[in-house]
């Protein structure tokens, strides 16, 4: 037995048949967007229709059909849910509209008419409804008659509807007007090619989740309905009043708009929401988990939750003094421990400050020693139900010291005569930097942050003398250790690298040959210029032993 069709069923239809057949209602489930296509994007999309008009009137074998692309639809009593494609068809409804009002000589103003709204029993039943929060202006501006002469800037402002209305107002005058290249000689023909000639592929599905999918594999643009809009819906479907839609609606509001300031996706916190209810790693989709979680809390308790989590997370992303949370934010893996720093806040643990502590030695010990995620995986989820339950310090003490039991110390790894192609070298440098002094804003890992080679790539240059203190062999090993490595401004960087190490002190001082522009900023460059009168091998070892100490200071577990 063929099952497709219960699953879904695509059928290629024209803009008459998509807006004029029998069950052509199209509604906007309450977790879509609002409208917000803007003039460039109704402007592609008619001149897009335009051209393959204009070269099918050329030549009747080119363009026979336009294809607007596909809609992803979910079947329901009374019509369809519109899953993906409703800034396209709010658009063209938006069109029609325009072409009723502006009383234009064509002959297809039935097929208009009909497209917008036609007769059910008696009553007058819409093609499409919109946003449920913006139903009331679409219907009062576009829907009933567009008024163009009473439209004011303002209006425009506030009313994408009307934006719309007024972009293809203006093509359309410019297609009727003899001395604009855009001139349509027969406009009914253009209208009858718009209505009869485009195409849309209507991919009607039978359960929500498979339309949600399909529209995932199809849109290779991203996707626009978000595992976040799904959970806003599923909220907003559970309350019973207006007045408590609304309410949750306007703290959603507040809840993006700290995202922002966080520099978080809202996808990304109840990602990072979803860890601190479950204490493990999720199996199935997010939306999926979080609606078997919400199932039996009321959705203002929920949201209220959330907006304090998102919160923490905001407080923990803008504190740019703390040492440990500046040395967590080089992190690869970040969900980790911004999701155990967000529930120690959210259940108000009372060893925060040792936990922080505790955390970056474990995540920086694992990452030295080449730990992938898999590694901290469970044992951050461990940590998280501890931290949940309140658990004392010393229970995820002993968590992190069994998980790096079971592998070489991260000590081994600093040893490397390569440690300059290690992704964390920089952040490992930037750590050391951090303890130098008891105040330091967070040091982002920008381009003007570079990594200086003490003995540079470049020492064998005929016009440098580090030959005198390196062979071949020396270099080799040490070019890229850990104790021939600094930290500089890019600046300094550039004007620093391939000189003798005279020079390169000078640069360092803030001594660049053309006036003297200021000490480097950086701790462990200043001690270069103050404890080492040359550089050669037993520097460079002394520099590396003074810096693993350094390490071993801030990352061993007490």
């Amino acid at each position: 037995m063929n099952t497709t069709k219960e699953i879904f069923n695509p059928e290629n239809k024209s803009i008459k048949q998509i807006f004029g057949d029998s069950d052509a209602f199209y509604q906007m489930p309450i977790y879509q967007r609002p409208y917000s296509w803007d003039k460039e994007r109704v402007e592609q999309l008619w001149y897009d229709i335009l051209e393959a008009y204009k070269n099918n009137l050329e030549d009747k074998t080119v363009d026979q059909n336009y294809f607007l692309g596909s809609v992803v639809l979910v079947r329901k009593a009374n019509g369809y849910e519109v899953v993906d494609g409703q800034q396209r068809l709010t658009t063209l409804t938006i069109l029609f509209c325009v072409l009723r009002d502006l009383n234009l000589d064509v002959p297809q103003k039935n097929i208009i008419s009909n497209s917008i709204k036609d007769l059910v029993e008696s009553k007058e039943r819409l093609k499409l409804t919109t946003h449920l929060n913006n139903q009331a202006s679409f219907e009062q501006t576009i829907i009933r008659g567009i008024d163009f002469n009473s439209i004011k800037r303002e209006d425009l402002t506030k009313n994408r509807f009307l934006q719309t209305a007024v972009y293809f107002k203006n093509l359309i005058s410019k297609a009727q007007s003899e001395e604009s290249e855009d001139f349509i000689e027969n406009f009914g023909d253009f209208v009858d090619y718009i209505f009869n000639k485009t195409t849309i592929i209507r991919i009607v599905c039978y359960d929500e989740g498979f339309a949600i999918k399909l529209f995932t594999v199809l849109n290779d643009r991203g996707l626009d309905l978000t595992p976040a809009d799904i959970i806003k819906a599923h909220l907003l479907q559970n309350l019973d009043s207006e007045i408590q839609r609304n309410s949750v609606t306007e703290v959603w509001k507040e809840i993006e708009n700290i995202c922002k300031l966080s520099e978080e996706s809202l996808q990304g916190i109840l990602s990072l929401y979803l860890y601190y209810l479950k204490n493990e790693n999720p199996k199935r989709a997010l939306q999926d988990e979080l609606k078997e979680y919400f199932k039996n809390e009321h959705p203002q308790s929920i949201i209220l939750d959330i907006k304090k989590f998102t919160n923490h997370i905001f407080e923990i992303n803008s504190d740019n003094q703390d040492k440990d949370i500046s040395m967590l934010k080089y992190l690869p893996q970040s969900v980790y421990w911004k999701s155990i720093l967000a529930t120690a806040k959210q259940v108000n643990y009372p060893d925060y400050k040792e936990l922080k502590s505790l955390i970056v030695r474990y995540y920086y010990q694992s990452w030295i020693a080449d730990g992938t995620s898999n590694r901290i995986k469970q044992t951050s989820f461990n940590i998280l139900k501890a931290v949940k339950n309140k658990e004392q310090i010393s229970v995820i003490k002993n968590l992190i010291v069994k998980n790096l039991s079971k592998y070489d110390s991260y000590v081994n790894f600093l040893s490397n005569e390569n440690i300059y192609w290690k992704k964390w070298h920089k952040p490992l440098l930037l750590s050391i930097e951090y303890y130098q002094q008891d105040n330091r804003d967070f040091i982002p890992l920008s381009k003007d942050l570079h990594t200086e080679h003490i003995l540079p790539k470049e020492w064998k240059h005929i016009d440098l003398n580090w030959k005198d203190n390196f062979s071949n062999d020396d270099a080799d090993l040490l070019l890229n250790s850990l104790g021939n490595l600094t930290l500089l401004s890019g600046v300094k960087n550039i004007r620093a690298s391939n000189r003798n190490f005279v020079d390169k002190t000078e640069i360092y001082k803030g001594n660049n040959g053309k006036g003297f522009d200021g000490k480097t900023s950086f701790e462990i460059t200043k001690r270069i210029i103050d404890d080492y009168p040359e550089w050669t091998k037993e520097a460079i070892q002394k520099r590396r032993d003074w810096l693993l100490s350094e390490i071993k200071r801030i990352f061993n577990i007490p």
